[in-house]
């Protein structure tokens, strides 16, 4: 799913406009991370401009079972900055006592986490950039536009095309024995490794987009453009938060 990317959380304000949202996540650009207000807990992804998989960022979870108040504690104490938490959960060693940390003396309730991500397909906001949907179609294709096209699922009648009939005169036909690529792990490739990935008007059909991955077709779509009346005024960056 698209989750919103905000500027920062690093006023009162912000925070509590971020926990009025239906979606308990969000990135800030300010610092990069990636933030998860889980019920009681709350949950810091960690990510520099040069994180393309989420396994490489550092987590920490903060919380209590019973009450989401010592997470909001937490966030109390350190005035509302979300820089100022990151940075104080930096200082903590986990090897030893992490109650005798400063920051979380006054916490007798709250539990402190670290552990790497698991999440995959996370990438930094930084990295990524803004991929805001498609109103029209370019006047060239490229990998930027189709990233827009499926960040914002601007898409209709995917196809798989991963059946190459030799001989025959149409360029590729459907094997509807092969599955259609997952689309949120096939944006996740076209992001990591670009070099391997190709889009172009599809050769028998005008209306449709053709995905080669090491030049041999993978799947086709028609552009979707009417999708962007409900996306854009979101002002989303796209990601996932499938694990």
């Amino acid at each position: 799913m698209n989750i919103r990317c905000l500027p920062h959380l690093n006023t009162k304000q912000a925070w509590l406009s971020f926990c009025k949202r239906e979606v308990s996540c969000c990135f800030t650009e300010q610092p990069e991370a990636m933030v998860d207000f889980q019920t009681t807990y709350l949950m810091i992804t960690v990510l520099e401009q040069n994180t393309r998989q989420g396994k490489q960022a550092m987590k920490y979870s903060l919380g209590s079972r019973t009450s989401m108040a010592p997470a909001w504690k937490f966030i109390k104490a350190c005035d509302f900055n979300l820089q100022r938490m990151i940075d104080g959960l930096a200082q903590i060693n986990f090897d030893g006592n992490v109650r005798d940390n400063s920051l979380l003396k006054a916490h007798t309730d709250l539990t402190v986490r670290k552990f790497f991500s698991r999440d995959r397909l996370i990438i930094s906001p930084g990295n990524l950039g803004r991929l805001i949907p498609l109103t029209a179609p370019p006047a060239h294709w490229s990998l930027r536009d189709l990233a827009c096209l499926l960040a914002n699922q601007q898409f209709r009648d995917m196809r798989t095309e991963q059946l190459a009939l030799p001989g025959n005169d149409q360029f590729m036909i459907e094997f509807r024995g092969i599955p259609t690529p997952e689309i949120q792990e096939t944006l996740v490739d076209i992001i990591n490794q670009p070099e391997q990935w190709q889009v172009r008007p599809h050769p028998n059909d005008t209306q449709r987009l053709i995905i080669l991955r090491q030049n041999t077709p993978l799947c086709s779509f028609e552009p979707d453009f009417s999708a962007a009346t409900k996306a854009a005024p979101r002002g989303t960056r796209w990601t996932t938060s499938i694990g």
